[in-house]
C-alpha cells in the first residue's frame, strides 16, 4: 500500500506539472497570436493611410487617367558575407517605403485637400474585414485625441516608420472571439484530455477506496467467523471431552445431555455453513425457488412465535395482515427473510423492542422501535459482508451475511425491498410484492 500510495503521489504531481505546463503554453500561445493579431492591424491601418492619401492625390489629377498613379521607390538590402544580398520582412519595408513617399508627397503640396477621416475610418473597417478581423467598431484618430471612455476597445497607436513618432490611434473592437477561435482546436483537446485524466483519476481513487472497503469488510467477516465459529466448537469439544474423561454409562440422563449440546453446537455450526455457502452468487444465479400461493398470516404467525421463543430480551410481536391475503413466493425462504429482519430488529435494539408486521396485496412490512440506522450506513446495508459499526467496534455479533440474503431473495422472486430509519426511533423494512406483477 505504501508503494502504491508513493506511486499515485509521483503520478498526480506529474499530471499536475503537465496541466501548469498545458496552461503556461496556452497563455504563451494567446499573447502570441494576440501579438500578430495586432501587427495585422497596424498594417491595416497602414494600407488605409496610404489609399486615403491617394484618394486626395487621385482628386487633383484633372484631365488625367485616375485609374493609376506612377511612383517609384528604392528597396535597399542587406549585404551578406559571401557577397549576395537579402531583403528581409519584404512587402512590409515595400508598405513602409510607400507610406513615407505618401506622407513626403502629402506635406509636400500645400494645396492637397486635409485628411478626410471619415474615409480613413470607412477604409480602415474594411481592410480589417478584408484581413479576417470583424469588428464592430473601428475608428482612427489623431495622437491622443480624446474620444471619450472606451473600457472595452483595443488600440494601438501608428508610426509611419520606427523612428517616428506615432501619428494615429486606432481604436478597434475586442478581438478576443478571433483569438479564441483561432486557439478553439488546442483549448477543446486540452479541455477534453484535462477532462479525461480527471474522470480517470476519480475512477481510480474511486475504485481503490472501494477495494479498500472490501478488504476491510474480508477482513472483519473473517475476524468474526472465527469468533462465531470458536464458541460451538468449543462447547462441542469441551462437552465431548467431558464424556471421554468422565464417561458413565450408567447414567443415561448425562450423556444424553452432553449428546443434546453436541448436536446443537454441530447443527448452529451447519446452519452457519449453509448461510455461508448461500452466499455465493453462483449458487443464486442457479437456484430454482419453488413458487406457489402462500397463506401469508399463518406464516408470519408462525415466524413471530418462533422469533419470540429465541428471543432473549422482552420482545413484543405484533401481526397486522389480514386473513385469507396470499403472495406468490417460496415459502421457505420468505420465511428465512423475514427471520432475518425479525432477527435484526431484535439484535439492533435497546432492553426491549416491539415490531409490527404489517401486509396488503403490494408490500410487506416489519417495522421496529430498535436503535435506528444513521443515514450514512443505508445504501451499504444489504452489500456482501457489510456491518454497522459504532466507532471501532461491531455493537453485536454476526459476519454481515443476513441482509445480502434478504436481498437476494427478493430480487430473485421479482420483488423489491426498501429501507428507512432514523437512529434512535426505529427502522422500517419494506418489501414490494407487486412488482412481479408487472413483469
Amino acid at each position: 500500500m505504501r508503494r502504491f500510495r508513493i506511486i499515485t503521489a509521483a503520478c498526480l504531481t506529474a499530471i499536475t506539472l503537465m496541466v501548469a505546463a498545458n496552461a503556461w503554453y496556452l497563455y504563451s500561445l494567446y499573447n502570441s497570436i494576440k501579438e500578430q493579431t495586432l501587427h495585422t492591424v497596424t498594417e491595416c491601418v497602414r494600407r488605409a493611410d496610404m489609399l486615403e492619401i491617394l484618394s486626395r492625390i487621385g482628386g487633383r489629377t484633372h484631365g488625367q487617367d485616375e485609374s493609376f498613379i506612377r511612383m517609384s521607390f528604392h528597396i535597399v538590402g542587406n549585404k551578406t558575407p559571401d557577397g549576395s544580398y537579402e531583403y528581409p520582412d519584404l512587402l512590409e519595408n515595400i508598405g513602409q517605403t510607400m507610406s513615407e513617399y505618401f506622407h513626403s508627397v502629402e506635406a509636400s503640396d500645400s494645396l492637397l485637400p486635409t485628411r478626410d477621416y471619415a474615409m480613413l475610418d470607412s477604409i480602415f473597417h474594411k481592410e480589417l474585414y478584408n484581413s479576417g478581423l470583424d469588428a464592430e467598431i473601428a475608428t482612427i484618430r489623431p495622437l491622443r485625441d480624446n474620444i471619450g471612455p472606451q473600457q472595452e476597445l483595443w488600440n494601438v497607436d501608428f508610426a509611419i516608420s520606427a523612428d517616428d513618432e506615432p501619428i494615429y490611434t486606432a481604436y478597434f473592437s475586442n478581438l478576443n472571439s478571433h483569438i479564441l477561435q483561432r486557439m478553439s482546436g488546442i483549448v477543446v483537446t486540452s479541455a477534453i484530455i484535462l477532462c479525461l485524466m480527471a474522470f480517470l483519476v476519480w475512477y481510480l481513487l474511486h475504485w481503490v477506496k472501494r477495494l479498500r472497503s472490501i478488504e476491510q469488510m474480508k477482513d472483519d467477516f473473517t475476524h468474526n467467523m472465527t469468533h462465531e465459529l470458536k464458541t460451538p466448537v468449543a462447547v462441542a469439544y469441551s462437552a465431548a471431552d467431558s464424556m471421554l474423561r468422565y464417561y458413565d454409562q450408567s447414567d443415561e440422563k448425562r450423556n444424553r445431555q452432553f449428546l443434546a449440546i453436541i448436536m446443537e453446537r454441530l447443527s448452529f455450526l451447519s446452519g452457519m455453513i449453509e448461510n455461508i455457502l448461500s452466499m455465493s452468487m453462483q449458487r443464486f444465479k442457479t437456484m430454482r425457488l419453488d413458487i406457489e400461493p402462500v397463506a401469508l398470516r399463518p406464516l408470519v404467525t408462525e415466524i413471530a412465535g418462533m422469533m419470540e421463543l429465541k428471543a432473549t430480551k422482552p420482545v413484543t410481536l405484533t401481526v397486522d395482515i389480514p386473513e385469507g391475503l396470499y403472495v406468490r413466493a417460496d415459502s421457505l425462504h420468505l420465511g428465512n427473510v423475514l427471520s432475518n429482519i425479525i432477527d435484526n430488529a431484535m439484535k439492533y435494539s435497546g432492553s426491549e423492542v416491539a415490531i409490527r408486521i404489517t401486509a396488503d396485496s403490494g408490500s410487506i412490512t416489519v417495522a421496529d422501535n430498535g436503535i435506528g440506522i444513521d443515514k450514512a450506513h443505508l445504501p451499504y446495508i444489504f452489500d456482501k459482508f457489510y456491518r454497522v459499526t459504532s466507532g471501532d467496534r461491531y455493537e453485536v455479533g454476526g459476519y454481515g451475511l443476513g441482509l445480502y440474503y434478504v436481498r437476494q431473495i427478493t430480487e430473485l422472486h421479482g420483488w423489491d425491498i426498501s429501507v428507512t430509519s432514523k437512529p434512535g426511533q426505529g427502522t422500517t423494512f419494506t418489501i414490494n410484492t407487486s412488482t412481479d406483477e408487472k413483469k
